[in-house]
């Protein structure tokens, strides 16, 4: 509009312009006019000049008389022209300020009507960011994953009127189900809303609240939620009109925390209880037992050579071996007790009302017997053993922890009177665990002290009776405790895991013995060395034998090493392995003990050995038990049929060596020729060349 009112204004402007521009050239154009008359009167005046001279006197006022008309009538169309110049230009002068006024109102309107515009623009705009801000608020309602309930303020029904696609997906009602419903209709059965009176109590006193509550959904399944409420008023701040209700469903984390819950007081690889629940469960006992006066029983088990799993196949498949131990255990004993697991491979019973000691007996001899059945583990079968300590309330102590505490040192006894069985406790067990615990620490510090040192026994062939061999045995010397057995160390060692360093120790120094006699001339003897369980099973061990042969410089033909039958059929598949690499190398090995263990002959065949050496259990008793004697004429006639050469350990007297003779055994040792010497000893005993007589 403001540029119509411009387009007026230049035209109303154009047209004073071409007016007074007319009124001036109607001026001048009277203006000529009046001068074209006066010079046309001159001209007459001069041709008529000398008839004028005469007529002058006479005429002169009658001639006078139009000149000065002429002159008038040229100066009123002059003043005529200048008079239309004057009232055109003042009829310009009125029309540009009219103009002009018109341009001020048209211009304030134009500004007015603009002001208003850009209200009206920005009440647009604002009323469309407000509709497209309920459009995505009502979006995020619909996509929400928290369910959205909103019902009526009005009491008592609270009816629902909208419910979200979450709570349709969340609970299995359709929201043609619920709405219209009373609110608490929807949160399940009468009994199971008890968690939902602090939501009622804010719907009553028209707040807000929240609360944790066991919802049940259309299919009758329960979960776990979360809800929120809070009133909803008209305006922002007019009269209350509805509620909004936002359910979360906290199924997931309730469920998390209950396996938190469940984890602090469990053990996490086999579910069983752990130290604390054990504890807690110990002390129930205990305080049952205080009431009733019926005996509690603590049981603690160690599994035996369960390392060599370890060792030998790795820790997922010790795993495996103590998770179906625990099922086991939990099958051997009775609801009310209680299985823990401390760690490793060590368990806890707790057996409560023990009225008498066949009832825990009955359970022990269950575990032990559930423990010895085969466990197969991928394509391995394992036999397991267990040791167990018994300690019971209140004659054993009257704390947890002194229980648990006896019933492990019961344990340890039971290993050292042969495992497999259990043992009581009994207070004079203090002082050997004393002497034990005192031992321990000593050994840790044996090797690195030089406390070890190696004796050697010689072995004879039975035939020529010359010296083909010595056996290397380890001793223990102990400034304070003397000379302490190997029988009472070796185990220990086994347990600590110090057996590998004290067996490359032993390994190491008789071969270096033995090349320093062959370098002094005393003969090409064979190097006997006993290899513990768990050096066979490490995998460095092929290494470990390699550098030391070549640190001593002695050749392997020269070295046999003597293997238990137990350490070789706990993993007959491995054991086959591991010798035949050992054999790779040109070295002799042999099974110790032979007769001791459970080697059947389609294992025997199979493994790559050269020698068999016969327990002196079997050989002490030779000549006096028929059993006996049997059984060694059966071992030397097994191994010759392998081509295996034996070799009786224990030999004492000449009778027993001449039956050994008389029935083919090849080579003996034993106290009947020597004693295990030191090193320098034995030296002298092959400097001398003893034979055993004929």
């Amino acid at each position: 509009m403001q540029s119509f009112f411009q387009r007026i204004s230049i035209s109303v402007s154009t047209s004073a312009l071409l007016t007074l521009a007319a009124g001036l050239c109607l001026t001048a154009l009277c203006y000529a006019s009046a001068r074209q008359i006066e010079s046309e009167s001159a001209r007459l005046l001069l041709e008529n000049h000398a008839n004028l001279q005469a007529m002058s006197a006479a005429m002169l006022p009658a001639h006078g008389m139009p000149l000065d008309a002429n002159r008038r009538g040229a100066l009123y169309v002059l003043l005529g022209g200048l008079l239309s110049s004057l009232l055109a230009a003042a009829y310009v002068y009125q029309l540009v300020s009219r103009n002009s006024v018109i341009a001020r109102i048209t211009s304030e309107r134009t500004a007015a009507l603009q002001f208003a515009n850009l209200r009206l623009s920005e009440d647009i705009a604002a009323r469309m960011r407000n509709e497209k801000s309920l459009r995505l608020r009502e979006r995020i309602i619909e996509v929400s994953s928290t369910a959205i309930i909103l019902c009526s303020a009005d009491a008592p029904g609270h009816l629902i009127e909208y419910v979200n696609p979450a709570f349709e997906r969340i609970t299995g009602y359709a929201a043609g189900d619920v709405l219209g419903q009373r609110l608490e209709d929807v949160q399940g059965p009468d009994h199971a809303r008890q968690d939902m009176q602090e939501i009622t109590a804010a719907l009553r006193e028209q707040r807000e609240g929240k609360a944790i509550v066991r919802n049940f959904r259309k299919d009758g399944s329960s979960y776990w939620s979360e809800l929120f409420v809070a009133p909803v008023h008209d305006d922002g701040h007019g009269a209350l009109s509805h509620f909004v209700v936002a359910q979360y469903d906290i199924s997931t984390v309730m469920r998390f925390e209950q396996e938190l819950e469940f984890q602090a007081r469990h053990d996490i690889l086999t579910g069983l209880a752990n130290r604390l629940l054990l504890r807690e469960r110990l002390e129930q006992a205990m305080a049952a037992a205080r009431r009733s006066t019926v005996p509690v029983w603590v049981v603690f088990i160690d599994l035996d050579r369960f390392k060599f799993v370890n060792d030998t196949l790795g820790h997922g498949a010790g795993d495996s071996l103590l998770k179906l131990i625990a099922e086991r255990l939990r099958n051997a004993t009775r609801e009310v007790d209680t299985v823990a697991r401390l760690g490793g491979d060590e368990f806890v019973l707790l057996l409560p009302q023990v009225a008498n000691n066949d009832t825990g007996q009955a359970i022990l001899q269950r575990v032990l017997d559930a423990v010895a059945q085969p466990l197969q583990v991928a394509e391995h079968e394992f036999f397991l053993t267990c040791s167990m300590g018994v300690a019971s309330y209140p004659d054993d102590g009257d704390s947890a922890e002194t229980l648990i505490k006896h019933a492990d040192i019961a344990m340890y006894r039971a290993k050292e009177q042969g495992r497999n069985h259990w043992q009581s406790y009994a207070p004079a067990m203090n002082a050997s665990t004393l002497a034990r615990l005192n031992l321990e620490s000593e050994l840790r510090h044996a090797l690195e002290r030089g406390q070890f040192h190696l004796v050697y026994q010689p072995q004879l062939d039975l035939c020529s009776g010359k010296m083909v061999g010595m056996e290397a045995l380890l001793r223990w010397q102990h400034p304070s405790l003397g000379t302490i057995a190997p029988g009472d160390f070796i185990h220990l060692a086994e347990e600590m895991g110090l057996i590998v360093p004290i067996g490359a120790w032993v390994l190491h120094t008789a071969c270096a013995q033995a090349k320093a006699w062959q370098q002094a001339g005393l003969g090409e003897v064979r190097l006997a060395v006993n290899l513990s369980a768990r050096q066979f099973r490490q995998n460095g061990l092929l290494q470990s034998v390699k550098d030391i042969l070549a640190a001593t410089g002695l050749e392997a033909r020269f070295l046999e090493l003597e293997l238990t039958e137990s350490m070789m059929m706990q993993d007959v598949e491995q054991a086959i392995v591991t010798m035949g690499k050992l054999k790779t190398l040109g070295l002799q090995l042999s099974i110790d003990d032979f007769g001791t263990g459970y080697s059947s002959l389609a294992h025997l065949r199979h493994f790559p050995i050269d020698v068999l050496k016969i327990d002196k259990s079997f050989v002490s008793d030779i000549l006096h038990s028929a059993d006996d004697a049997a059984i060694v004429h059966a071992i030397i006639a097994l191994a010759h049929s392998l081509r295996l050469k034996v070799i009786a350990e224990g030999v004492e007297t000449e009778q027993q060596c001449d039956f050994l003779r008389q029935h083919g055994c090849d080579q003996m040792q034993g106290y009947l020729f020597s004693r295990p010497l030191a090193a320098p000893a034995f030296e002298r005993l092959l400097r001398e060349n003893n034979m055993l007589p004929a």
